[in-house]
């Protein structure tokens, strides 16, 4: 089972992301070509035509999960289940607490995964992801 743990934060991003992305080809443009009247200076300003798609990327590729059978593939990383505990675990948050996009959720998962020889957190991820990807997370690690 494939799934990305940031699908909220790429999808949000990837509609953001034409936006960005011509605003700045038009910046950088603009600014050679001398014919600007505002010129905005830094990274996403003039070469966020470059850094954004790179950054989409860079999570997409950092966030990719991987499910097997006997192992869970998180980016370059692999946790194998015999020496690690997989668990995803559900909390409330407060109002105050929850993020901008989502404040009507009061449910947030996290994707825990500790170490069976010592007890040790090695991983804990929140989960931007929908709530039947979470369901089909669960019912695969149950198995």
């Amino acid at each position: 089972m494939k799934i990305n743990l940031s699908q909220r934060t790429l999808i949000f991003y990837g509609v953001l992301a034409p936006f960005i992305i011509f605003g700045s080809i038009y910046n950088l443009l603009g600014i050679i070509s001398g014919t600007s009247t505002v010129i905005s200076f830094g990274a996403f300003a003039l070469f966020g035509f470059v850094l954004l798609p790179a950054l989409l990327v860079s999570t997409y590729r950092q966030n990719r999960c991987t499910l097997f059978s006997d192992r869970i593939s998180i980016g370059k990383k692999e946790y194998v289940f015999d020496s690690y505990a997989v668990s995803i675990v559900e909390k409330y948050l407060p109002l105050k607490d929850r993020p901008l996009f989502s404040l009507f959720r009061t449910q947030y998962a996290n994707l825990i995964i500790r170490e069976k020889s010592s007890g040790q957190i090695v991983l804990n991820k929140d989960l931007a992801i929908s709530l039947q990807s979470i369901n089909k997370m669960k019912a695969f690690l149950s198995v």
